[in-house]
């Protein structure tokens, strides 16, 4: 489709497939007839149309699975080449027949996406899917942390004999197009089948590494609609079709092109993929999104912790702060877990009385959240410190209300006391270290919360402020809802007698605070 220097290189939407990240594999059907009108008007070699995927437990929507009759729709749509994407991880090499039995005579093209730890196995299903009548594209992930092993590996020299493409993906959106170039220049040295190229845009170089990957040989290369995809998204076809159309003369119809634009721009300003400083963060350093996302927003850690974490060979650890190990020198029969959820503002005065006539029960705080309602009661008080919690507590703790309190932080929390640290709290930290919780649910301050009653051998936990949520679910919110939830199912599992004094979203048993009083 293209000419760059007498070389014919073609271009791949996956816009329905990467997409469906944001909308679960479910795309209106509107906009899917509108998709594949602009497409066929479009220079877009290939459709990918989805995962053909096994069945999960979780709910994904069609564009995930592409049951046979849905293939059939996306056909009759199109004259286009049409590809699908199969999760090399999660299919054994043996049932690759029977899920791409529907495909054959619909599908032109089966990509396999692949870990470079997966390769020889991959090299397997690939055979038995070139076997079947298609073609085959192995496109491999993480390319910015390829080492040079890679390259020589006794697995490398057996994809010319089965590959029609070999891909490189781009999976955390940082590279350059230096390094873009290096690793063609390599695999043009080892390989004589077609390269591609799939940019992520965490750091927006998916455009230009885009053009260094065709520069050094690409042949295919990837690109979906408004850039709508995983995390911070891909290159843009729209973009794409502008330089190409500029620098190579390559037709395109920019009217139909922009309606196209123009509907998914309102899917743009509800989902809201798209690169911002997290996910930049994730590219530079070739870190997993989720990783850097789940760490700023669901547990709450500083940019600067994370970044120190991985930029520097000598992050401190707990050990290194010579803070002394968390020693309880009493046992309490029951403890009140406090979480970040706004019902214990609701039902302060409730939850304070309560507390000042059974002194005997001791607070933990997951969250520094609601801790003003705590200040000066009678009661032995924990505090779990993660991420920016240090921070938090400095602003709502006064100094002269620490007795009995106890500032426990979990053993891996070096760079965040080196990033939270103040002289307010010197000698006043104590090292929690990993129970049976935290074992399981590494860096969870509700965790920690349970490892801590475990060590004050209670019988009874009371959460409050543990409320779920309402409405639209983030991500992270989602995976910390289904996190809790284990946990208090572990621990009815472990004997210990949970429930919630406040309203809550979560399956737990539940009692009134009022009926308390």
């Amino acid at each position: 489709m293209v000419n760059p220097g007498g070389r014919t290189v073609q271009l791949l939407d996956c816009t329905l497939r990467d997409g469906g990240y944001y909308t679960n594999w479910d795309f209106d059907e509107r906009l899917v007839e509108q998709y594949f009108q602009t497409m066929n008007s479009l220079p877009i070699d290939y459709i990918e149309i989805g995962y053909r995927s096994k069945p999960k437990q979780s709910y994904k929507g069609g564009y995930y699975y592409l049951p046979k009759y849905l293939l059939d729709k996306c056909r009759n749509r199109t004259s286009k080449k049409l590809a699908i994407i199969i999760n090399e991880k999660e299919v054994l090499v043996e049932e690759i027949v029977e899920l791409l039995k529907p495909c054959i005579g619909i599908i032109e093209m089966v990509r396999l996406a692949v870990a470079p730890e997966n390769l020889e196995r991959a090299i397997r299903c690939a055979e038995v899917v070139k076997e079947q009548g298609f073609l085959i594209s192995l496109n491999l992930m993480y390319a910015s942390k390829w080492e040079e092993k890679l390259y020589v590996s006794e697995s490398f020299k057996y994809l010319n004999g089965v590959l029609d493409y070999f891909y490189v993906v781009d999976s955390y959106g940082g590279m350059t197009p230096n390094e873009v170039t290096n690793i063609f220049n390599k695999l043009k040295e080892k390989l004589s089948v077609d390269l591609g190229f799939h940019g992520h845009n965490n750091i927006e170089m998916a455009l230009i590494n885009s053009l260094a990957a065709i520069d050094a040989g690409a042949v295919l290369v990837d690109a979906t609609v408004c850039g709508m995809g995983r995390g911070a998204g891909n290159l843009k076809t729209e973009l794409l079709l502008s330089i190409l159309h500029r620098k190579y003369e390559v037709p395109v119809d920019f009217d139909i092109l922009n309606e196209l634009v123009e509907s998914f721009l309102d899917l743009k300003e509800r989902y809201k993929w798209g690169t911002n400083l997290p996910y930049m963060l994730s590219g530079a350093f070739s870190l997993p999104q989720n990783t850097v996302l789940g760490r700023v927003k669901k547990r709450f850690f500083s940019l600067n912790s994370i970044v120190r974490g991985v930029s520097s060979t000598s992050s401190p650890t707990v050990g290194d702060f010579d803070f002394p190990v968390f020693s309880p020198v009493k046992n309490f029969a029951k403890v009140m877990v406090v979480g970040g959820g706004s019902t214990p503002q609701e039902f302060a005065g409730a939850i304070k009385e309560y507390l000042k006539e059974n002194s005997e029960i001791c607070v933990i705080h997951s969250s520094s959240r609601n801790l003003k309602i705590f200040l000066n009661l009678p009661n032995h008080q924990f505090h779990c410190l993660s991420g920016k919690e240090i921070h938090r507590l400095e602003k709502k703790l006064h100094s002269g209300d620490r007795s009995k309190r106890i500032f426990l932080i979990s053993p891996q929390a070096g760079e965040t006391i080196q990033d939270g640290f103040s002289s307010k709290f010197e000698g006043l930290f104590e090292v929690l270290e990993k129970g049976f919780f935290q074992e399981k649910y590494d860096l969870s301050t509700t965790a920690m919360a349970m490892d801590i009653a475990s060590c004050l051998n209670v019988q009874e936990v009371m959460f409050i402020g543990y409320d779920g949520y309402t409405g639209r679910v983030s991500p992270e919110q989602m995976e910390l809802f289904e996190e809790n939830q284990e946990i208090f199912n572990e621990a009815k599992r472990k004997g210990l007698m949970v429930f919630s004094l406040t309203p809550s979203m979560y399956k737990i048993s539940s009692k009134s605070i009022f009926s308390l009083l």
